[in-house]
């Protein structure tokens, strides 16, 4: 089952929205649509059980802009697509980050196309949506789109090190999943996870600063190192990632 939130106070492009999304899919028994008139219903709501969330930016009271902040500081990890009528670039876009673009006056066949990558990337991220690791001996399905980087284990596992939101609860030991890197890029093989160096692999998500320069990433405040030999490598595939992430359609 994909959850999909549409928040708009726009009731007719809810539903048009909701049809388009719908016959892109073609599996209406797997999608459950949740509608948000505002910026503060869809912020009450359980935000981490939602896999896309098409956003209004023009909105009456809090707008698009300011509930994606908050958005961001609540830790969503989903899809952000963002929709209007225009696109004015603001500061705040920067922080934002969303996915994509939807322009409202698009026509329609320009709005299914993007609507399908939109929906082919949200069953490519819930592909390897959670993962199986062992935290003080209990056995836990951690969500993938929490975890920030994997470093190696002295036994052959990997060691998983959670967002700075989640980390919190697991600070007494080890999340340790029963695998090594060559099987975990197979797993996580639908997810954006890189090596930089060869004593861990970094989801991109997490990737606000890339020094090449200076040899080091930060990934959620977290300073990492990147290894010479493996720094052309990483650039092209944060380059690819970044592109795919930012990817617009105007």
């Amino acid at each position: 089952m994909y959850n999909i939130a549409i928040c708009d106070d726009d009731v007719n492009y809810i539903h048009e929205l909701k049809r388009i999304i719908t016959e892109c899919f073609g599996k209406e028994r797997e999608i459950r649509f949740s509608e948000y008139n505002s910026g503060r219903s869809l912020l009450e709501s359980n935000i981490d059980d939602i896999d896309v969330i098409f956003l209004d930016i023009q909105m009456q009271g809090m707008n698009g802009n300011e509930t994606a902040v908050r958005l961001n500081k609540m830790g969503y990890k989903g899809i952000l697509v963002q929709c209007s009528g225009i696109f004015n670039p603001t500061p705040e876009t920067v922080k934002i980050s969303p996915y994509r673009y939807l322009l409202k006056q698009d026509s329609r066949e320009k709005t299914v196309a993007e609507v399908k990558e939109i929906l082919a990337y949200m069953v490519k991220n819930k592909q390897c949506y959670e993962i199986e690791g062992s935290y003080l001996r209990e056995k836990i399905k951690f969500r993938v789109a929490d975890i920030v980087y994997i470093t190696h284990h002295p036994k052959g596992n990997s060691v998983l090190h959670l967002c700075s939101e989640k980390a919190g609860k697991y600070s007494e030991g080890n999340i340790i999943v029963p695998y090594g890197f060559d099987k975990l890029l197979q797993i996580l093989e639908s997810a954006d996870f890189a090596i930089p160096h060869n004593s861990y692999m970094v989801n991109l998500k997490y990737v606000s600063t890339f020094d090449p320069k200076k040899e080091i990433i930060v990934a959620d405040g977290k300073v990492l190192t990147i290894s010479r030999g493996k720094k052309d490598t990483f650039f092209k595939e944060f380059a690819n990632y970044t592109r795919r992430k930012y990817k617009e359609k105007f």
